[in-house]
């Protein structure tokens, strides 16, 4: 027998709201960046990272990768944003592109492999796969210093495209 229990105004107000998130991100990214965004991680720090790399774009939105690298592989990635649905799918997906790829091979993500990753991004939203690809050069130019490789200067957010 089903359960007589009226549904709570509260919850049909939550799922309509849900419905409509779902179907907004969905028309913007496509089912792969809407799942992107539905099953990132927990968006806390690696414990012990080797490396971060943040940034700040001029639309005030941060980025914070995380690598665990070992050795010239990078085997964990991790990442925290306080921007947009844009934001948070470019940070998980450099996150996903970096792990598992030497050093050299991550500082080579940039903007364009996260959109093609995504499968759809929107291009007045395109900035944000720019700082995240900054986000991971600038975690691995972090870690070169550090572990005195010698690496260039450091990576500016906004790449004097005004981003």
């Amino acid at each position: 027998m089903p359960d007589a229990t009226p549904k709570d105004p509260l919850d049909a107000i939550l799922e309509i709201f849900e419905q409509e998130e779902r179907a907004e991100l969905v028309n913007r990214f496509g089912e792969r960046g809407y799942a992107i965004w539905r099953d990132a991680p927990a968006r806390e720090r690696l414990e012990n990272p080797t490396s971060v790399g943040t940034v700040k774009g001029s639309c005030g939105d941060t980025i914070a990768i995380a690598l665990g690298i070992d050795g010239e592989r990078i085997v964990r990635t991790d990442f925290m944003t306080d921007g947009c649905a844009s934001s948070l799918i470019a940070a998980a997906t450099a996150a996903a592109l970096a792990r598992g790829r030497s050093l050299d091979e991550a500082v080579d993500i940039d903007e364009q492999a996260i959109v093609t990753a995504v499968g759809r991004f929107p291009d007045d939203d395109r900035h944000c796969a720019y700082l995240a690809a900054a986000a991971v050069r600038e975690a691995v130019h972090h870690w070169m210093i550090g572990a005195g490789r010698g690496a260039g200067g450091g990576e500016d957010a906004s790449g004097g495209r005004g981003e």
